[in-house]
């Protein structure tokens, strides 16, 4: 989640030649996070899901992803109404281009679909659900043994699409359900559905094979999105989404993972766990909001706090504390259930209030 919190927030990207360097190998390495997510959610799924219970199971999917993408959608409004309010104290009036940007951005693909029309890493929570239903529609006609070379076939186009435009262009994004999500849910859904344990002796082995896949993906980058175009890192800061070195980087550290089932275990590790999803939709409108101050304070004393060395270091932690500790008072006062709906309800929230003596385990 860490690094999921570093690709959105960017820190050393535009911060001179060596900033750029820092910020494209920081991100490339960090691009195990989201594939990481689907591998981990098909890999649970496969016990669950049945012929009989596909149905019912779909629905749960779309009760719960629902609640969270509608909770982080109202976090991201909330943002938008703090910077307004911000703006307005101080005298500037920002109500009317950040309104007009979030309209001109709204569709039905994007709201419903694609899931980035209002705040861009949502997206991760309607491929998902997209993912899910797409590994039930095999389930259902028994047909689970293609189920992989499928999603495999469809991922190499969206590869080929997204990393080499020269060849072959569309008018579509490809980081989506059908061709990303699907594949690395399948992938975990097979995963388990083999039954495959990598051996704790070989733990090592795994993390070894991790860090070569590293320095491959970085190399792979570097072809795609600079070598290719002519163009240097210091020139630009672009990589892609994933690349086909992503696929066994994931590979490699979810090997490492289940070879080790007591990592983390007694750590603080384990205690962040619970609240990794509160992050994931609580840190992009903490971002944006302080975003807003930064440049307000330029605009007041002059100080642009994003060209100092101090916020390049501190802002991917800092907006990670910050969210996890808005995620910690929004269950404390019951506006969400921790591992259940994250929908605001009068009837929690009031519970909450009266039974002063529940709270949540602390950090």
């Amino acid at each position: 989640m860490f690094f999921v919190v570093l690709a959105h927030v960017r820190p050393f990207a535009g911060f001179g030649a060596y900033g750029n360097y820092l910020y494209v190998a920081l991100d490339t390495i960090g691009q195990f996070d989201v594939p990481f997510f689907f591998v981990t959610a098909g890999y649970f799924l496969a016990p669950k899901l049945e012929p009989g219970n596909v149905g019912s199971y779909v629905k749960h999917s779309f009760r719960k992803l629902g609640s969270l993408y509608g909770f982080g959608i109202l976090t991201y409004l909330s943002a938008v109404v703090f910077s307004i309010g911000v703006a307005a104290l101080s005298g500037r009036r920002l109500a009317a281009p950040l309104v007009n940007r979030l309209l001109e951005s709204l569709s039905p693909l994007g709201v419903l679909y694609y899931g980035d029309a209002i705040a861009p890493p949502f997206w991760f929570l309607t491929a998902l659900f997209f993912s899910i239903c797409a590994i039930s529609l095999f389930v259902v006609v028994g047909r689970v043994r293609y189920l992989l070379p499928v999603a495999a076939g469809i991922h190499v186009v969206g590869l080929v699409v997204q990393n080499y435009p020269a060849l072959v262009s569309v008018s579509f994004p490809t980081r989506d359900a059908l061709f990303f999500g699907f594949f690395y849910t399948a992938l975990g859904f097979q995963l388990r559905a083999i039954d495959w344990s990598p051996d704790r002796d070989r733990s090592r082995l795994y993390l070894g094979a991790f860090g070569l896949v590293v320095i491959v993906q970085l190399l792979e980058q570097y072809f795609v999105n600079f070598l290719s175009r002519g163009v240097t890192i210091a020139e630009a800061t672009y990589t892609t989404e994933y690349t086909i070195a992503t696929v066994f980087l994931v590979l490699s550290l979810f090997a490492y993972a289940l070879s080790n089932p007591d990592w983390g275990r007694g750590t603080l590790l384990e205690k962040l766990g619970p609240y990794a999803v509160g992050v994931y939709l609580v840190h992009f409108p903490v971002f944006r909001a302080l975003v807003v101050l930064r440049r307000l304070l330029q605009a007041e004393v002059g100080v642009d706090l994003s060209a100092t060395l101090a916020w390049q270091l501190l802002v991917t932690p800092v907006v990670y504390a910050l969210a996890l500790a808005v995620y910690v008072l929004a269950a404390r006062i019951g506006l969400v259930e921790i591992g259940g709906s994250h929908l605001p309800r009068l009837s929690r929230i009031r519970d909450r209030v009266r039974r002063s003596d529940v709270s949540i385990p602390r950090l």
